[in-house]
C-alpha cells in the first residue's frame, strides 16, 4: 500500500536520523539526550523496526546490543535492564527485559541466517526464559511481578501483570522457532510453556459472561470478579491472588494481539474499544483508560515523582509514540490496513511535534489531552516503532512477535 503523504516521508527520514544519533559501540541507546544506556527493552523494540528499514547497519547494531546484554546476564539467567554507555555498568530490575532479549535474539538469528551465532546464543536464550519460569510463584504458568515492575514503572500494577506475560508468550514462541533446528526437544518444551501462558491469560484476564470461576489453590468458587465485572472487551491489566485491576492497559492489550494471545474475536473487541474510548486521539495512543485520580485505590504517592504521573501524563494516560506503533501493527494484523494508514499519518504528526519550539523530534511521550511533546527527544523506540508501522502499512506484514499465523 503506497504512502505518499509528505509528513510521513519527513517523519521517516527524521526517524533514520534519530536512530543514527543513538548507535554506539555498545549498541542502540534509548535516547542520546535523555537515556545514554543500552536498555534491553528499548533497544529491542527499536531494532525490530530499524532492521526492517536500515539494512546491514541496523542488523549489526541489533547483534551488538544483544551481545552487550548477554555478556552481563546473571548466573540465574536475568538480563540487565540497561547497560550504561559511560562505564558499561549493568542495572537490574524489570520483569520484561528477558522476553525482549529473547525476541531480539530470535529476530537476529532469523534475519542474519548465522547458524553459528544462533547456536552460541542458545544457552543465553534458554536461561533467560528459565528465569521467567522461576517467577511462576503460583504455578499458573504466569510470572509474578513486583509493583511497577515492567515498562510502566510508575504504575501500581503488581502480581500477575498482563504486559510482561503477554510478551512472555511471544518470547516463548519465538525461542521455539529459533531453537527448533538445533534443540528440537527444548523447542517443543517451550511451545508447551507458551500454550500454558496463553491458556492462563485467557482464563484469568479475559472477563467472560457472568459466571463464577474455580480457584484451584483453595478448591472453592471465587466469585469476586464474576460478581463485580460483567463484561470487559479487553484483558485486565493485572490479577493478583485476591485482587485485580480494571483499567484498560493499552500496551498490554496490543501485545496480546501481536503475540497471538488474543483470539480474532477478542482482537476485534480490543480495537473497537480503542475507538469507543478514543485513546487513539489526539494521537495514537494514550496508554491507559481511564486515568487514575488521586484517592483511587490504584493511586500511589510516588506518582508525584518529578510531577510525572498525574492524570493524562506519562504512564497515567499519556501518549507514547512507540505504543502507537504497536497499535498500527495490530490494526494491520487484524485486517484493518486502511485504518492503519490513517493512524500512521497521525503518528507521524506526533513524532514531528517540536518540544517548546526546539529543533528535534521523536519525543518520549506527549500529554494525553493537549498532545504537547514531553520527555526526552530523539527517543529511539519512538523512531524504531514508527519505521515498523510504516513497514506494516506498506507490506501488510508484522514480523517478529511470535504470534500464531505471523507473516514474516
Amino acid at each position: 500500500m503506497p504512502m505518499t503523504t509528505d509528513r510521513i516521508a519527513e517523519a521517516r527520514a527524521l526517524a533514520r536520523e534519530a536512530l543514527a544519533r543513538n548507535v554506539t559501540p555498545l549498541g542502540m541507546l534509548a535516547s542520546c539526550e535523555g537515556y545514554p544506556q543500552v536498555w534491553a527493552r528499548d533497544s529491542m523494540i527499536t531494532l525490530l523496526g530499524a532492521t526492517l528499514d536500515g539494512g546491514a547497519d541496523a542488523l549489526a547494531c541489533l547483534r551488538t546490543s544483544l551481545e552487550t546484554l548477554a555478556k552481563r546476564q546473571s548466573r540465574f539467567g536475568q538480563i540487565p535492564s540497561l547497560v550504561a554507555l559511560k562505564d558499561g555498568r549493568a542495572t537490574w530490575g524489570g520483569m520484561d527485559g528477558n522476553s525482549w532479549f529473547v525476541i531480539g535474539a530470535a529476530r537476529y538469528a532469523e534475519l542474519s541466517g548465522d547458524a553459528g551465532w544462533r547456536r552460541r546464543m542458545a544457552d543465553a536464550v534458554v536461561a533467560a526464559l528459565d528465569w521467567c519460569e522461576a517467577h511462576d510463584l503460583h504455578h499458573w504458568g504466569l510470572m509474578v511481578s513486583p509493583e511497577a515492575g515492567d515498562w510502566a514503572d510508575l504504575l501500581s500494577w503488581h502480581g500477575h501483570v498482563l504486559f510482561p506475560n503477554a510478551l512472555y508468550a511471544g518470547a516463548l514462541g519465538r525461542a521455539a522457532e529459533m531453537l527448533a533446528a538445533d534443540r528440537p526437544e527444548t523447542a517443543e518444551r517451550l511451545r508447551g510453556r507458551r500454550e500454558a501462558v496463553v491458556a492462563a491469560l485467557q482464563d484469568r484476564f479475559w472477563v467472560k459472561p457472568p459466571t463464577a470461576f474455580e480457584d484451584d489453590s483453595h478448591g472453592r468458587v471465587r466469585t469476586l470478579m464474576a460478581c463485580q465485572l460483567r463484561r470487559r472487551p479487553y484483558f485486565l491489566p493485572w490479577v493478583d491472588f485476591y485482587d485485580y485491576g480494571d483499567h484498560f492497559d493499552v500496551a498490554g492489550n496490543l501485545l496480546t494481539i501481536l503475540c497471538g494471545v488474543a483470539t480474532a474475536e477478542q482482537a476485534g473487541q480490543i480495537l473497537d474499544y480503542t475507538d469507543q474510548v478514543s485513546v487513539n486521539r489526539p494521537y495514537p495512543v494514550r496508554v491507559l483508560y481511564p486515568t487514575i485520580q488521586r484517592g483511587e485505590p490504584a493511586w500511589r504517592d510516588y506518582y508525584r515523582l518529578y510531577n510525572l504521573n498525574y492524570p493524562h501524563q506519562y504512564h497515567n494516560g499519556g501518549i507514547w509514540p512507540w505504543v502507537g506503533g504497536l497499535y498500527i501493527a495490530a490494526l494491520v494484523k487484524t485486517g484493518r490496513r486502511e485504518r492503519a494508514a490513517t493512524e500512521l499519518a497521525l503518528l507521524a504528526e506526533a513524532n514531528l511535534a517540536l518540544k517548546d519550539g526546539e529543533p528535534g523530534a521523536f519525543n518520549e511521550w506527549l500529554h494525553g489531552e493537549t498532545g504537547k511533546p514531553m520527555g526526552a527527544r530523539w527517543q529511539a523506540w519512538s523512531a524504531g516503532m514508527f519505521l515498523y508501522a510504516c513497514h506494516a502499512v506498506e507490506t501488510g506484514q508484522c514480523p517478529g512477535w511470535g504470534g500464531e499465523s505471523e507473516k514474516k
